[in-house]
C-alpha cells in the first residue's frame, strides 16, 4: 500500500477517535497489532485488539474528554510519523491540558500492526530517519 494511503488511513483514524472514541479506532488496527509506550512498565505487553483496548483505556484513564485537534502526518515507507497536539480534560471538568507528542504507526495491508508513542518529537523523527528539525517547525 502506498505511503500516501497510510497517511489517509491515519487521518481517518484520528477522525474516528474524535467522533467515536476507542470503539472507533479498533477497526484500523490489525488483529495482531502491538503497542509500545516507553513510559509503561516493560512487563506489560499490549498485543492484539484486546491489548490495544487495555492500553487505550489506560491512556485515557481520568480523562472526561480527549480530542486530537492538530497534527502533521509524515509518510516514511510503511510507517507514518504523526506530530500531534492532543487535548485532555480531566473528570469533573478539570482544566484542559495540551500534550504535544509524536506517534509512529507501521502499516501492513492497510492496517496498523505496530504503534509506538514518543514524548520527544525529535526522537520520533530521528528514529524514522527524518530531519529532527521538523519537530520545531511543527510547533508553530
Amino acid at each position: 500500500m502506498a505511503p500516501n494511503s497510510n497517511v489517509e488511513i491515519t487521518r481517518r483514524l484520528f477522525n474516528a477517535f474524535n467522533e467515536e472514541g476507542v470503539e472507533g479506532v479498533l477497526p484500523y488496527y490489525d488483529d495482531d497489532c502491538e503497542v509500545y509506550d516507553p513510559d509503561v512498565p516493560a512487563d506489560r505487553a499490549y498485543k492484539g485488539k484486546e491489548g490495544l483496548r487495555r492500553f487505550l483505556d489506560l491512556l485515557l484513564m481520568g480523562s472526561e474528554q480527549t480530542e486530537i485537534r492538530d497534527y502533521e502526518l509524515l509518510p516514511v515507507g510503511d510507517r507514518v510519523v504523526a506530530l500531534m497536539r492532543t487535548y485532555f480534560r480531566g473528570n469533573g471538568g478539570g482544566p484542559e491540558v495540551e500534550v504535544r507528542d509524536a506517534h509512529t504507526m507501521t502499516f501492513r495491508d492497510g492496517k496498523i500492526v505496530y504503534w509506538r508513542l514518543y514524548i520527544d518529537r525529535t526522537e520520533a523523527l530521528t528514529d524514522a530517519g527524518l530531519d529532527p528539525d521538523l519537530a520545531t517547525v511543527s510547533e508553530t
